[in-house]
């Protein structure tokens, strides 16, 4: 005979008097949300001025990004286009977003914030919903096997932990995961309670993965490795019960896979054969992979943590191909000490045992292909080798399996924690070293609760063309294709911002967004269009000796002995440019942006229009008027 499914539901303790009302339920989310809100304060939550300073500072770069994303959603839905595929960017060949993280569903949500309040508002409204969404929804998950104290200390943890706080900076798409808890519930139900309808359980498993595939499909195949994993072992450590948990499998998956292909086929679709899609990874494989955790990453701080020894942050410096914005695997020596001990003490119980395996499995696929250690690569080979070489996995960065290292050791951490609130209510007359043991616990937990605090608030700017980029593109006439200076491409993406609050009235040449650089990978660098001398003028200026360094071989010198003022009549006639827009106030890094000044004004005369503080100009442009 078949053993009964095992039970994990948590034992009521008559010693622990914690009330769990329904108040709870309302007061958790409630609480999150407030935290959230102070996380930026005093930065307003609808503001629409202001972004995540970012790594590069000054919000440019992602954030930036992500608000044309945000605005591209309704504006393509309103007017009946293709919320898949563009040329408003990189015109006038257009870009097919289903290879980037334009994040439809997040732009769906926010539509009715970015038709009344604007995209930069939008974002920073989903800014803060992402850290309160992503703690409640880890709240109710945990509230399945745990009570109310240790299920809500499980949410702070997860939905305001140092990987959210890193990622914050740039990458929206990589924290609103609320989604994520709810996936890993439907799955621990299916594998180990078996008490749902499989069928009904495989429709909600096929919803959450479709929403999920259209915010990040990447950490939503991450944690379908890891949840596989923890299929086969639960698999080989329990045989007694593979034909039982085979046929519910057998009932769930094929549903949930069905509902999936339904959500995301068009999606799928538009990623693997439309016009303009990726052939190979969204960046060389070699530069994803070097983007891999260090051994030492979970317990050495960075600077987004409130205590971070100066030298300790420095080190932390090191890890992840020294790029701040991924590395976010931190969890502090005490979680680790935590993790260890509840492990060890509830080992019988079957959730938090699978949980702190499947973490250490995170853990271990974040390493990257070859161990790093204290910031120097090794020759030891690790299992990620394997999944480099499958072609659907090329495009993970390995340090982002962090996010799962944090919630699956959060689930066994706070099932455990539960036990010893309950039990350290019977402990009032125990002997000292119970209590001793009782105390040393709360310390670990106290100290964790140090460690992992952020250093709030979080860094904002306020865009720096605020009050006249309005009313100075406003002139541009509706239906325009732009030619911008700075050049849009990372980090210069302030013309994509203006583009999406000027409610997409104008096309832009170029743009950060994902397209085929070479046979086999893609870039975020746009095709230069002929003649290209025009192009590399501009974005020489803008680089300096870059274009010959990290900017190779996308970008190379422009011809020295090319009559440039005569390349770019010719390029303004052939492109239908409707207008040329010049601002002064990019991230040149102490590249003198003058000369093109000089180009623009001696082909095109005086500006047509000047913004409020002088730094903007707009040319409105006809081919009558540039003098080559």
């Amino acid at each position: 005979m078949l053993k009964r499914p095992v039970v994990v539901a948590p034992v009521p303790s008559s010693g622990w008097r914690i009330t769990n009302s329904p108040r709870w339920f309302a007061l958790a989310p409630a609480l999150y949300v407030l935290l959230a809100i102070g996380l930026f304060w005093p930065r307003a939550p609808w503001s629409a001025t202001t972004l995540p300073s970012g790594v590069e500072g000054h919000g440019f770069g992602d954030p930036q990004q992500m608000t044309w994303f945000l605005a591209w959603i309704p504006y393509a839905l309103d007017h009946g286009l293709n919320i898949f595929h563009s040329n408003f960017l990189d015109y006038p060949h257009g870009v097919d977003l289903a290879n980037t993280t334009s994040v439809p569903l997040l732009g769906l949500l926010a539509a009715p914030f970015t038709l009344s309040l604007g995209p930069v508002a939008a974002f920073n409204i989903l800014l803060r919903l992402a850290f309160a969404s992503s703690a409640t929804s880890m709240f109710f998950v945990l509230r399945s096997w745990c009570r109310t104290p240790a299920a809500f200390i499980g949410g702070l943890l997860y939905g305001f932990g140092p990987y959210m706080v890193v990622q914050s900076a740039n990458h929206l798409d990589l924290i609103f995961v609320p989604l994520l808890p709810l996936i890993v519930w439907c799955c621990y139900q299916l594998f180990f309670l078996r008490s749902r309808s499989p069928v009904k359980m495989g429709i909600l498993l096929g919803v959450l993965c479709g929403a999920q595939a259209f915010i990040d499909p990447e950490l939503l195949a991450m944690l379908a490795i890891l949840l596989a994993l923890g299929l086969i072992g639960i698999l080989v450590a329990r045989p007694g019960q593979s034909r039982a948990l085979l046929n519910v499998l057998a009932r769930s998956l094929p549903t949930a896979g069905v509902i999936f292909i339904a959500l995301v086929g068009y999606y799928a679709w538009s990623l693997l054969f439309a016009r303009g899609h990726l052939i190979g990874p969204v960046y060389p494989a070699t530069l994803l992979q070097s983007y891999q955790s260090d051994l030492l990453e979970a317990i050495v701080p960075t600077t987004f943590q409130f205590i971070a020894p100066l030298a300790l942050a420095t080190t932390a410096f090191r890890f992840v191909g020294a790029n701040i914005s991924e590395n976010a695997g931190y969890l502090s020596v005490t979680f680790v000490v935590l993790l260890g001990y509840f492990t060890l003490r509830r080992r019988r119980n079957p959730v938090v045992l699978l949980s702190a395996c499947l973490a250490l499995a995170a853990f271990v696929l974040s390493l990257g292909p070859s161990l790093e250690i204290d910031g120097h690569a090794t020759s030891i080979p690790m299992p990620e080798t394997a999944l480099e070489r499958i072609s659907l996995f090329k495009n993970f960065v390995p340090a982002r399996f962090s996010l799962f290292v944090a919630l699956f050791a959060i689930i066994a951490i706070c099932i455990g924690l539960d036990r010893f609130f309950a039990e350290t209510a019977s402990h009032r007359f125990a002997g000292l070293r119970t209590r001793l043991a009782d105390m040393g616990v709360v310390a670990l937990l106290l100290a964790t609760a140090a460690l992992m605090f952020p250093l709030a608030p979080l860094s904002t700017s306020t865009l720096p063309w605020s009050g006249e980029a309005a009313s100075a593109l406003a002139t541009i006439p509706s239906g325009s294709v732009v030619l911008n200076y700075p050049f849009p491409l990372a980090p210069w993406t302030e013309s994509m911002v203006w583009q999406a609050q000027d409610e997409m009235r104008f096309r832009l040449i170029g743009g950060y967004i994902t397209n085929q650089a070479s046979p086999t990978y893609g870039s975020s660098n746009p095709f230069l269009l002929k003649p290209k001398v025009v192009e590399e003028t501009l974005i020489q200026a803008q680089l300096g000796a870059n274009v010959r360094s990290g900017f190779a071989p996308y970008y190379q010198q422009p011809n020295p002995k090319a009559d440039v003022r005569r390349a770019l009549c010719t390029f303004l006639v052939r492109y239908h440019v409707g207008a040329v827009v010049f601002w002064k106030g990019g991230p040149y890094r102490g590249v003198d942006p003058s000369k093109i000044h000089r180009l623009f004004t001696s082909a095109l005369g005086t500006p047509t229009t000047t913004g409020a503080h002088g730094t903007l100009l707009v040319w409105l442009t006809k081919a009558e008027h540039c003098r080559p």
